[in-house]
């Protein structure tokens, strides 16, 4: 634990004045001031398990907010005490225009309250400015409600990440018995024409994924693009706490399947779950990354609008039960959604 971190968990910890209930509140953009709530906020429903350490120090949540890479909005009291929180946020995409739509959060006696709805009608009414073209929410599945609340939103699903997060991190609120999965849902509002090309043995379920998302592209078969070089890397970013990792290849390379294997004996040792590979479908080079990655038993997640700015595509391998039998799917393109990935799933067990 940070020094930073520890010395905010003390200050919340030593905070003995009564919680609200029942008290009016009011909703606004997020200000300086409401630092301290917010954090007491996540402090009250998580307790010191929150693994990022920004929404427990006041004055980094303010930095994030002012810089905009946090689009906190808030309800607070007459007295300046926050009760509820929603916020868009820039997280893994590496396009700083796709913000992830999330951290919603209530104190138990305003969840009856219209808090939470009022923060997200204001904070949906961003989308389309300050340089939020598009969002994405990864909704659980171990229930539907955040499912409907993405729906709400006008995201259509389009991906999905089995088993990616543990159950500790759904302690407080005692939601979850076994690892949960994710899936992602996008709404695109500003887009630009592009060139996509896709692997032969994904097309068609590329090609419905992306109905009812408006994008422009022209869809061109990758398989036997010519490749740019074999000067490529692969970025890694561990998320420890998760068991999990993301993986990005930056070119073609030499001995790829090497390395992927060289990276799992890595991770597999250090008992993580899963590994995710997000591919950049703007490449000619994406479809030969996908046969390799095929072949070493990788199986499909999803499509992953503007994640580059240019589409990705989401392949993954589980290291533990990905557990679809107890999935719980909202709409039906989430169910079809999952019974595509879960049939590849079992097309790269075979192949394993």
């Amino acid at each position: 634990m940070s020094k930073d971190r520890q010395e905010a968990i003390q200050r919340l910890s030593a905070d003995i004045r009564p919680l609200p209930d029942g008290e009016p509140f009011h909703v606004g953009v997020y200000q300086p001031a409401d630092g301290p709530g917010v954090a007491r906020l996540f402090y009250t429903v998580y307790g010191d398990g929150y693994p990022i350490d920004t929404f427990y120090i006041p004055e980094r949540l303010t930095e994030e907010n002012l810089a905009g890479r946090i689009r906190s909005v808030v309800a607070r009291t007459d007295g300046g005490q926050v009760v509820s929180h929603i916020a868009f946020y820039r997280s893994s995409p590496p396009n700083p225009n796709l913000y992830e739509y999330g951290l919603g959060l209530t104190l138990p006696s305003y969840r009856r309250t219209l808090a939470f709805a009022r923060c997200n009608q204001l904070l949906l009414s961003q989308v389309g400015t300050g340089g939020i073209d598009a969002f994405y929410g990864e909704a659980v599945c171990n229930h539907i409600i955040t499912q409907k609340l993405t729906r709400m939103s006008k995201a259509l699903e389009t991906a999905l990440a089995p088993a990616l997060m543990p159950a500790e991190a759904y302690e407080a609120e005692q939601s979850a018995a076994g690892r949960v999965s994710c899936i992602l849902a996008f709404r695109i509002v500003k887009d630009n024409p592009r060139t996509l090309y896709f692997p032969a043995c994904y097309g068609e379920a590329l090609k419905s994924l992306a109905e009812g998302l408006c994008l422009d592209r022209r869809w061109i078969p990758g398989d036997d693009a010519s490749a740019d070089g074999c000067d490529g890397e692969i970025e890694v970013k561990r998320f420890d706490f998760a068991g999990a990792a993301r993986c990005t290849i930056s070119g073609s390379m030499e001995n790829l399947g090497g390395r992927i294997r060289e990276l799992e004996r890595d991770l597999k040792r250090d008992n993580f779950a899963l590994i995710q590979f997000f591919v950049d479908l703007g490449k000619p080079w994406s479809g030969k990354i996908v046969q390799q990655l095929r072949q070493e038993g990788f199986y499909l997640g999803g499509l992953l609008p503007l994640w580059f700015g240019d589409d990705g595509l989401l392949m993954q391998k589980n290291y533990t039960d990905p557990g679809f039998d107890a999935m719980q799917i909202y709409s039906e393109r989430g169910r079809s959604l999952r019974d595509m990935v879960q049939a590849d799933w079992a097309r790269a067990g075979l192949a394993r």
